[in-house]
């Protein structure tokens, strides 16, 4: 946050937050929980907090439901309550 900060920034576009569910999704390494949701729960509070701290905003992105990135912006995703949470 403070490299952001002393750039000028105040948001940060991130955490981005998904859970691993396919192996050749693109956007793996971007996420915080890897294949461990509780894992991504706990570091995405302190990373808010620790962003929060330097007085600069987050924006948690891709927290479900986004592991394709082929054709992502023509697909949809329709999942049952059960599945989705």
């Amino acid at each position: 946050a403070r490299e952001f900060k002393a750039k000028g920034a105040n948001v940060i576009l991130g955490p981005a937050l998904n859970v691993h569910r396919i192996a050749r999704n693109g956007r793996n390494a971007e996420y915080l929980s890897g294949e461990e949701p509780s894992l991504g729960a706990a570091l995405a509070r302190e990373y808010t907090l620790g962003a929060q701290g330097e007085q600069v905003a987050v924006v948690a992105k891709h927290f479900v439901l986004n592991s394709q990135e082929t054709d992502r912006n023509t697909q949809s995703v329709l999942v049952d309550e059960r599945t989705l949470w």
